[in-house]
This record gives structure tokens, C-alpha cells and sequence, in this order.
């Protein structure tokens, strides 16, 4: 017998298409579902989360590993805030394998990694994503993210390794808003390592009623 999908019954009332240039903000709903998809395989979409009604309750990856004790998302697991609260759960996830532990790429690391000035940025991203919906957030202010379908090893000494994303065209994570959020997300749009294969592409985020 095929089980039901956790969609069926449900209208999606808002979808955006997320460029590599930019970020889009969504608001979601206690009880709403988001639905993030790699359009096109081997991008990562980089996320941050507030409380809707108040922004210094944030998504954090340090209190959704500890709420897990893990440090690999999986189905079931929550996401939670820095106050220990559940923001989202995972419903559904074809890839299974996301990162929360690397910050949000910024213009300062492009200049000391890479040599590039003015380069496009997650956190710039997020600013003006944040900006265009008239939402005031300081640049110190934006919290961790947690970076869907990107895939980090970690080598026996702790060293960290950055790896092209395991997700394939359409994958996808759908979570369940545990309380009203206004949800971040980016399209990373780093071409210098293989943490989007090195070629950016698009992100398509749905929000179900």
C-alpha cells in the first residue's frame, strides 16, 4: 500500500523561485508546511529562521543539534530555537544529508578565501531579501543558518570537507512549522568549491496551507 503523501488535501498559497543572487523571505505559519527543492541537483540552500512576532528568538543549529543529539538531520527530527523551542520539524526528506555547522558565506570570506571582491554573498542575500519585506535585522544580528543539501565530511583529526551536495534534480526537504516563522533562505551562490558542484543554480521554495 503507497502512503498518502503529507501534501495530499493541502494548496500551495505561495512558490518562489530563489536565484543564486538572492534570497527571498517567507513567512509560515504554525501548522503550514515549506517545501524546499534543488530544481536542478547539487545546490545548497542556505536558511535562516526567526520568530515571527519576535526576532531575537532564532533558528539555531546549535540547540537543533543538542535537541537532537545528532549532528546529521533526518526525518522526525526538529529544528529548534535558541530558546530550546521547536520552529519546524522534517516531514519528508529525499536527500538526507544537510549541514549545521558552517556559517553563512559572507563578502569578507570570498576577499581572504578566494581573492574576490564585491562577490555575491548568503548573508548579502539575506539583507536585502529581509530589507525588500521591510523587516529590520542588523548584519551581526542574523543567526547561523542551517544549510540544506549541503554535504560536509568530517575527516579523522575533526577536519571539515566541503563535497558536492548528494541531492539530484527535484530532491527536496518539507517541514512543518511548529510556530509562526519568518523563514530566510538563499540560493549559495559560491562557485569556487564543490559545495554547489560548482555551478550555482536555482532553489524552489513552496509554502502549503
Amino acid at each position: 500500500m503507497i502512503a498518502e503523501s503529507p501534501l495530499t488535501g493541502r494548496v500551495a498559497r505561495r512558490a518562489a523561485q530563489v536565484r543564486p543572487t538572492q534570497a527571498q523571505a517567507f513567512e509560515v505559519k504554525e501548522g503550514q508546511f515549506i517545501q524546499i527543492t534543488d530544481m536542478l541537483g547539487k545546490q545548497v540552500a542556505v536558511c535562516v529562521g526567526f520568530n515571527l512576532h519576535d526576532f531575537d528568538e532564532t533558528l539555531s543549529p546549535a540547540h537543533t543539534r543538542m535537541g537532537n543529539n545528532a549532528l546529521m538531520l533526518r526525518e522526525g527530527h526538529s529544528l529548534f530555537s535558541n530558546r530550546h523551542n521547536r520552529m519546524l520539524t522534517i516531514i519528508a526528506d529525499s536527500v538526507g544529508r544537510h549541514d549545521m555547522l558552517f556559517a553563512a558565506c559572507n563578502p569578507q570570506r570570498y576577499v581572504d578565501d578566494y581573492g574576490l571582491a564585491e562577490h555575491a554573498s548568503c548573508t548579502d542575500n539575506f539583507l536585502r531579501a529581509l530589507e525588500g519585506r521591510k523587516y529590520s535585522v542588523a548584519p551581526d544580528r542574523l543567526p547561523d543558518p542551517i544549510n540544506f543539501f549541503m554535504n560536509v565530511g568530517i575527516k579523522a583529526r575533526g577536519e571539515l570537507e566541503i563535497r558536492e551536495p548528494l541531492s539530484n534534480r527535484n530532491d527536496n526537504v518539507l517541514l512543518k512549522a511548529q510556530m509562526d516563522c519568518l523563514l530566510v533562505i538563499s540560493a549559495c551562490p559560491n562557485e569556487q568549491n564543490a559545495m554547489n558542484g560548482f555551478k550555482p543554480t536555482d532553489v524552489l521554495v513552496r509554502v502549503y496551507q
